[in-house]
Formats: C-alpha cells, sequence, structure tokens
C-alpha cells in the first residue's frame, strides 16, 4: 500500500514538473525550432550539441577536436562537453530539423528533471508530498535559477539531486548498487560540466562528515574495498573527458585569473537584484541603486523569489530554534546550502560593489580552493555556485516545513501548501524569446561550403575577437555552420587561445595584404570568405584596432583582387570567395 502510494504520488508529482516546465518556457514547446531565450550562448550551446552528435556517429575519437579555432586541437575543451545533454535532446533535434531545437529541447528537459529529481530526493527523506512539491517548485520558479536558462550547463543538473538520493540510500542500506547509482549519475553530469561534478563531491564528503558523527560504525562499514574500488573506477572513468581540458591549460599555461574568480562573484546584494521572471523586479530594483556603479561591477540575479526567501529565513529561525533536535541530513543539507552560499561569494568579500580592504580584506574559502583542488583554478563564474545553495536550501526548506507542521491538521496543511504554490506562480513573468534563423535561410554561403571537401579549412572575414565590434556576429557564424561543420579559423566560447587572439588581431587589422595570407597559408587555410558589408559596417562605425583604421569592404574587395595569393572563386551576393595559392 505505501509503495502504490508513494507511486501515484511520484507520478502526480512527474506530470506537475512536466506542466511546470511547459507553462514556464511556453512558447517555447510550439517553437523549439525557431525561438530561443536569446542569440548568444543559446547558439553556441546548439552548436556544441551539433558538434557532439556529428562526431559520435562519425568520428567519436575526434570529439574534442572540433571545427572552430583551426588549427588548434582540443577545440571543444575550450567549453563544456554537454556530452549528455546532446545525447538526450538528439531526436527532437533530428525530426525537427533545426539546430536550436536541441538546445530548446534541454532547457524544457532540464527545468522538468531538476524539478522532479529535488522532489524524490526530498520525499525519500520526509515522505511528505506537499513538502517535496514545494521544494521542487520553489526552485524552478525561482527567478535566480531561471537567470540561468541561457547557461544550461548549470541549469541542467538534475544529477545532482539523483546522485545524492542514491548515494544517502546507500548510507542507510548500505549497498552497493546504490553507490553503483550515485556514482553513476555523477558521471552523467560531469560528462555535461565539471563544476555541478564538483557540486556532488563537496556533497558526499558533507554527508560523510556528518554521518560520521552520528554512527562511525557505519560509516566503517560503509568505507569497504569494493566501495573505495568503484570510486577509484569512476574517476578513471572521467579521466577521457578530463584530459583534453588538461592538455589545453598545459598547452597555453593558462589558468583563469583569480581575478575574474573575483569579478564574477555573486555579492550580498545581489540577492535583491531580480532576474527577469519575476513580478516583483520594479520594486526590487528600488532597494539596489543599480545607477550608482560603473558597468564592470554588473550585477547578478540572484534574487530567490519573495516565497522562497521567506520560507529561508522561516528555516533558518526554526533550524535555531531546534538546532538540539535536527537530524543528521536536515544538518548536511544546510551546511551544504552553506558551503554552495559561500562559495558563490569569490574568494574575497564584497559588500556594497566593493572587495573590502579595511581593516584588511576578508579572505572566503574560495580562495583556498582555487590555489589547493585539482581542476578549481579552471573555474571563472564563481556567482554560480548559488545553485548549489538553491537545492540544498529548497531540500532544507522542505525538511524544517514537513517537520513544522508535522501535528498541523491535514486540511490546514493543504491550505498553507496550496497558498504556497499559488503565490509562487503568481510572482512568476514569462520568459522572453526570440526568433532564430531557420536553415532554410542561413546564408547561401553555408550551403556553398557543404560543397567542398569535408577537410577544407575557412576563415571568415572580417574574424572578430571577443574586445571588438560585432564580435556576437561568430555566435552565429558557428550556429550556421552547423550545416556543414567545415573547419574555420573563426570561434567564439567560453575561451579563445592567446596566440589565435594574435593571429586574428592579425588578419583583421592587415587581410588581405601578403603577410596575412602568408600567415593563413604557413596554418593550412584553404578559402577565405569575406562578408563585403560586414567590413562595412566597421568602416562605418570607424572601428579601429591598435590604431588601426578597418577598412570599408570595398577597399578590401579591391585590395584582394590584385593579390596573387587570392584566386576569386565565386560571388554570392556581398560574399567574396577566394581560395588561397
Amino acid at each position: 500500500m505505501f509503495y502504490k502510494k508513494s507511486f501515484l504520488f511520484g507520478l502526480s508529482a512527474f506530470f506537475t514538473f512536466l506542466l511546470a516546465s511547459i507553462y514556464i518556457t511556453f512558447p517555447l514547446i510550439l517553437h523549439l525550432g525557431d525561438y530561443a531565450t536569446g542569440l548568444g550562448d543559446e547558439l553556441v550551446i546548439a552548436w556544441i550539441q551539433s558538434w557532439v552528435i556529428h562526431t559520435l556517429f562519425t568520428d567519436p575519437f575526434s570529439l574534442f577536436n572540433a571545427n572552430i579555432y583551426f588549427p588548434n586541437h582540443n577545440t571543444l575543451a575550450y567549453s563544456d562537453l554537454f556530452l549528455t545533454g546532446s545525447l538526450l535532446s538528439f531526436l527532437p533535434a533530428h525530426f525537427i530539423g533545426q539546430p536550436i531545437a536541441a538546445n530548446n529541447t534541454l532547457l524544457i528537459f532540464a527545468i522538468l528533471s531538476l524539478g522532479f529529481s529535488l522532489y524524490l530526493l526530498t520525499y525519500y527523506l520526509t515522505r511528505d508530498f506537499f513538502a517535496s512539491l514545494l521544494s521542487g517548485l520553489l526552485v524552478v520558479f525561482s527567478p535566480a535559477t531561471l537567470s540561468f536558462s541561457v547557461h544550461l550547463q548549470i541549469l541542467f543538473i538534475a544529477f545532482v539531486p539523483f546522485s545524492l538520493l542514491f548515494f544517502i540510500i546507500f548510507l542507510k542500506t548500505e549497498k552497493t548498487r546504490f553507490l553503483i547509482f550515485s556514482l553513476l549519475f555523477f558521471l552523467l553530469q560531469v560528462y555535461n560540466s565539471f563544476l555541478p561534478g564538483y557540486f556532488i563531491l563537496f556533497s558526499y564528503v558533507i554527508l560523510l562528515i556528518f554521518i560520521w558523527f552520528d554512527n562511525k560504525k557505519n560509516i566503517l562499514q560503509i568505507i569497504a574495498i569494493k566501495n573505495i574500488i568503484l570510486f577509484l573506477i569512476t574517476f578513471a572513468m572521467v579521466v577521457p573527458v578530463a584530459l583534453p581540458y588538461l592538455q589545453v591549460s598545459k598547452e597555453f599555461h593558462y589558468v583563469r585569473d583569480i581575478r575574474d574568480t573575483i569579478h564574477f562573484a555573486l555579492q550580498p546584494e545581489d540577492m535583491l537584484y531580480p532576474g527577469s521572471t519575476t513580478g516583483l523586479g520594479q520594486l526590487l530594483l528600488k532597494t539596489v541603486p543599480t545607477n550608482n556603479y560603473s558597468q564592470n561591477n554588473e550585477f547578478k540575479p540572484g534574487y530567490l523569489g519573495a516565497i522562497f526567501s521567506l520560507l529561508v529565513l522561516f528555516s533558518l529561525i526554526y533550524l535555531w530554534r531546534f538546532r538540539k533536535k535536527i537530524d543528521v541530513y536536515t544538518k548536511s543539507f544546510f551546511v551544504i546550502a552553506l558551503l554552495g552560499f559561500i562559495l558563490s561569494l569569490g574568494p574575497f568579500l564584497h559588500i556594497n560593489r566593493q572587495t573590502i580592504h579595511h581593516p584588511f580584506p576578508i579572505p572566503l574559502p574560495y580562495v583556498l580552493f582555487y590555489y589547493v583542488i585539482p581542476g578549481f583554478e579552471g573555474l571563472r563564474n564563481t556567482a554560480r555556485w548559488e545553485m548549489l545553495f538553491i537545492i540544498a536550501i529548497a531540500i532544507v526548506i522542505g525538511l524544517v516545513m514537513n517537520k513544522s507542521l508535522k501535528k498541523t491538521s491535514s486540511k490546514i496543511k493543504a491550505v498553507i501548501y496550496v497558498s504556497f504554490f499559488i503565490l509562487i506562480i503568481m510572482e512568476f513573468v514569462p520568459m522572453q524569446f526570440v526568433s532564430v534563423p531557420q536553415v532554410k535561410d542561413f546564408p547561401k554561403v553555408s550551403f556553398w561550403m557543404i560543397t567542398t571537401p569535408k577537410n577544407a579549412t575557412f576563415i571568415q572575414m572580417p574574424v572578430y575577437n571577443w574586445n571588438t565590434l560585432f564580435s556576437q556576429q561568430e555566435m552565429l557564424r558557428e550556429y550556421y555552420n552547423t550545416l556543414n561543420l567545415r573547419k574555420t579559423v573563426n570561434g567564439y566560447t567560453g575561451f579563445s587561445p592567446p596566440p589565435w587572439q594574435v593571429l586574428v588581431t592579425l588578419e583583421l587589422k592587415q587581410f588581405p595584404d601578403t603577410e596575412s595570407i602568408q600567415q593563413l597559408k604557413a596554418i593550412g587555410v584553404q578559402y577565405a570568405v569575406v562578408y563585403k558589408t560586414d567590413y562595412d559596417k566597421l568602416y562605418e562605425k570607424r572601428f579601429t584596432l591598435d590604431k588601426t583604421h578597418i577598412a570599408s569592404g570595398s577597399a578590401i574587395v579591391n585590395q584582394a583582387a590584385k593579390q596573387k595569393n587570392l584566386q576569386l572563386i565565386t560571388i554570392i551576393g556581398d560574399t567574396y570567395i577566394y581560395r588561397l595559392r
């Protein structure tokens, strides 16, 4: 009877979060192939998913040698891998026939799976349907959570709660099969993105510490040889996807500057800074005087939501008041939440958009982890640790609500929870979407590139760097190149190699003079695609690079006509295509 009831509750929760994911993203479900939350990282992620699926079915051993930033290797390791997410969204994208459909499918699935996984974890700990449903709904409707819709590597973290669920079952039952399930979900999360993998590992450690103090005998039984071997096998399975990232770091002697982690850190006042999905945005902005700060002091949308924030405060008061009666799992998840919040603040404490200097800087744990924990120096956006805080504190809220309403009648309890659900949904403001170019409307040059040999190599000019005007044009080019996946010097991801930046700076300043063409031939470029109108836009903006004015499109085309090393193959509209010879 108990299991039948739990199954029905679980089924109800699943459909609740399915409807919630459709409602939150509506009308995206009707426009999977032609809408997106933006034309930035969404396009890059769609390109990653296209490349991953293409390579897995054609040449899996070349997975990391993506078609951008030619002639560099391991270029997929310049961003998140999205292996798990690509496989999950493959079929919808394939049948719809638009690359962006993979990104949109993963967005909807990320919300559904995150809410449902939190429900299952909280339900296992409480056996309380409404409290568990509340935990999931708080998270999926949170403006802070939905602000990561553009960064699916952070929103798609349902495997974190799933992994912790089976780890807790393993701790309780000491049955190895549950540890295997936990580690499997850990791998699925890491194969998509590394940062959530740290969420799981940190949570493992905290849970083990609290279980140790609660029952040392139990821990000694858990730390068995076979379990240690399972962990070693799991970490060995991480190596193939971690190695390319390590090779990139070693090749370019590159780690994320700790100053980046300071810049991208959450700050206490960000907890009042609204995302775009709250109806209380204007009210909250009056409490955060954004006009007093420079653009570089960007605010992070860390606001949790009204009901979420109130329940966090209620839970803190409850935990303090009944601190001697709190069970081991409530303590564990509270500490996990606290750790996530502290790490989101970065390496040094900021108040009022300024690093505290007087009487001295206040270091936070992140500064130690940055130098001690392997891989931490490769992480940039410390504010993303807020997601660990969000999911852990939502579990704490579920546990606290279950205990605080234990003696409340069923009717009153139902009224309280339903009121919360209604208020949570009422605060929500629909997400905004933009139209995405359809494959049939891609530039004709993208279709022409299909006619070239599969190993053909290109540069598309003008080539943009992150610090130039119209740099987001490279995201569109990446997206268009999902049609042909030819190798190209161009690229746009979370990291660009310093030598590549030197190269594209030279090309943008000097192309098509003899030196720039010889440089391209030396690295193996075979074709140059020149967008005359793009040069005209830079010329009209009087754009300069290292005090060099960028010439007009007509001037570039006229100069190219005089170059013996360039052979004009064809002209498609305002696009001139040359073969280097």
